[in-house]
């Protein structure tokens, strides 16, 4: 072999020697970032099955109780651009582990609340924590492999990850069931614990200060504001009115002044406002030159712009149904918080069975047709579940609809990530990363609060329809239906003595107006659902680079290569063309595309 093809296949094989043997250190802030993310990840989903037996030992309504989801996954959403950020500039293994101190702290102090509002301010400090740490974890384990090696240190954390969320229903089942759902916080702690010790001997401190970044103080706020206030008035605007007032807010001394106009209604005007206020403020920073908390100018890329447009909105649709259900299966149909998580298992097995079949197919032909597809399975699979949901449905019934969404939501989900990040110029695929997960984690929120509205104001006019054809006493009507108007709160009474006739009658009313409230929830996800397939044909399907040929023609017989007349300079300046092309060939087996996902999650 001649010296030209000596220097041509040494930088391709110098990162697999170079990353071929794994220190202990790097196996131990794997697990580090495992078993981060996997705490962080299932507080999204474990408290799921939990709910409804939280709702009755707190004596909250259905939109007291979306609370401990929404506000989770808004404080997490809203500061992960942030915190990925300061993470760099500081330090990641400092804010990492500063962000699991909060997190353990939270989970802490929702393990002993006492009451509605302890539980929320321990869900506050938990989604700091979970948007200090999450970011970090991506960062440390990039800095900390290289090569294939690296590869496989993602694909590891984004199995658990995956494996997290979808598991956390039935783990918070089973604690709920058997011990008690406190164990559904209190199980953080000592894994966050374990975490950081390990943190402490393996993780080396890393930054990249950016001269240009410094701390965007108002654009937090704004954004903050916006999304919190538009949250509060989704949630609280059946209690409170959309327009015009239906009860009197107080809070501590203070009432709402207004007759005219309700407290949620002047909340979306607010919300937009800080909203708009938000977009100009970043706009105007980009244009500065500084850097702005939410890439705007990342929307010039169609790929980007319809990607995130796409996984905000599915992710209002995905992950509140499987809120709404579970309260259905709990509160509607009787079933124990263990009965409920198995009930969702084949949602499970559908996930774990089709991710990896809709990467094969997206390599082969593009990640679009993919994720369309799976979100037009998804439309299909609530829509069924709109259709079969009663008051009486046998359960088994669930299981293949179950698996159908569970299978769709494999195929979507981490196929429209893949196309957001690859959309982007991959100097920017952090940024486009954090802003992915911010979107969706604000989706999702969004997503629980605008179903639970649309699930109690079905439980209230259907139920109240039911209890004006009963034959049920005037006050007993009055009872329940203060009952119905608050979201089936626990603290509302019925009165003492009644009979065993009139309970059922009684359970009845309230069975069809949950079972109606269920399905009504499931056909709004399936439009959000819908509307994400519809934008996925928007987005553009880059067709997989030809590595076959490109193989073949690298392997060529020796015999062959050194037969067409190429001198020296013309193959120094082919070499020289590769090297630009290819900024980051030393980190790959090979100069074709395998190398960009390694560097698209730096």
């Amino acid at each position: 072999m001649d010296a030209t093809s000596m220097t041509m296949s040494s930088p391709r094989s110098t990162p697999v020697t170079q990353g071929s043997k794994l220190e202990t250190a790097q196996i131990l802030t794997l697990l580090v970032a495992c078993l981060s993310i996997m705490i962080i990840v299932i507080d999204t989903t474990i408290v799921v099955n939990a709910v409804p037996s939280i709702r009755k030992e707190f004596g909250v309504s259905l939109q007291g109780i979306e609370w401990v989801t929404a506000l989770y996954a808004l404080i997490f959403g809203s500061f992960l651009l942030t915190w990925g950020k300061l993470g760099d500039q500081f330090g990641r293994k400092r804010i990492f582990m500063a962000g699991i101190v909060l997190f353990i702290v939270g989970s802490l102090v929702d393990g002993i609340s006492a009451n509605l509002s302890q539980m929320l301010i321990g869900r506050a400090i938990q989604g700091f924590g979970a948007a200090m740490a999450s970011p970090s974890t991506l960062s440390i384990l990039s800095t900390t492999f290289t090569g294939k090696n690296r590869n496989t240190a993602f694909g590891i954390w984004g199995a658990v990850a995956g494996a997290s969320g979808v598991f956390g229903p039935l783990l918070g089942g089973y604690f709920t069931t058997y011990s008690t759902w406190r164990w559904s916080f209190l199980i953080n702690v000592p894994i966050g614990a374990a975490a950081l010790i390990v943190a402490i001997i393996a993780i080396k401190e890393t930054r990249f200060r950016d001269p240009k970044y410094t701390m965007d103080y108002l654009g937090v706020t704004l954004v903050t504001l916006g999304l919190s206030s538009l949250l509060f008035g989704f949630i609280e605007a059946q209690t409170y009115g959309w327009l015009t007032p239906n009860e009197q807010f107080t809070l501590g001394s203070f009432s709402w002044p207004l007759a005219s106009l309700s407290l949620p209604a002047v909340c979306f005007i607010a919300g937009a406002a800080f909203l708009a206020a938000f977009t100009i403020a970043e706009l105007r920073r980009e244009k500065t030159g500084k850097v702005p908390l939410f890439p705007f100018s990342l929307l010039q890329f169609r790929g980007f712009r319809f990607g995130l447009f796409t996984v905000g909105i599915v992710a209002m649709g995905e992950f509140a149904a499987i809120f709404i259900f579970s309260l259905y299966f709990q509160v509607g149909r009787g079933l124990s918080a263990i009965q409920s998580g198995i009930t969702f298992s084949p949602f499970a097995i559908g996930v774990f069975a089709f991710a990896p079949i809709a990467g094969r197919l997206s390599n082969r032909f593009g990640p679009r047709p993919i994720v369309t597809t799976g979100m037009v399975m998804e439309t299909i699979a609530l829509l069924g579940l709109f259709l079969i949901t009663g008051d009486s449905t046998p359960f088994y019934y669930f299981y293949p609809v179950l698996a159908f969404y569970g299978a769709g939501f494999g195929m979507s989900l981490p196929q429209i990530t893949n196309t957001v990040l690859t959309s982007v110029p991959f100097q920017k695929a952090g940024v486009a990363s954090a802003a992915n997960n911010t979107v969706r984690q604000i989706g999702a929120a969004f997503g629980i609060a605008v179903l639970g509205a649309v699930m109690v104001a079905q439980i209230s006019s259907v139920g109240q329809a039911d209890l004006a054809a009963t034959g049920l006493s005037q006050t007993v009507k009055l009872a329940v239906a203060r009952m119905l108007n608050s979201g089936l709160a626990g603290g509302a009474a019925l009165p003492s003595g009644l009979d065993p006739g009139t309970l059922g009658i009684i359970q009845g009313v309230l069975n069809d107006a949950i079972t109606q409230g269920t399905r009504w929830a499931s056909l709004t996800a399936a439009i959000f659902v819908s509307l994400g397939a519809v934008s996925s044909l928007f987005i553009p399907n880059p067709k997989p680079p030809p590595e076959k040929v490109k193989t073949k023609a690298l392997e060529v017989p020796e015999s062959q290569q050194v037969m067409p007349r190429v001198s020296v300079q013309d193959r120094a300046a082919s070499e020289s063309r590769e090297s630009v092309d290819l900024p980051n060939s030393s980190k790959a087996t090979t100069g074709r595309m395998k190398n960009r996902p390694a560097v698209l999650l730096k």
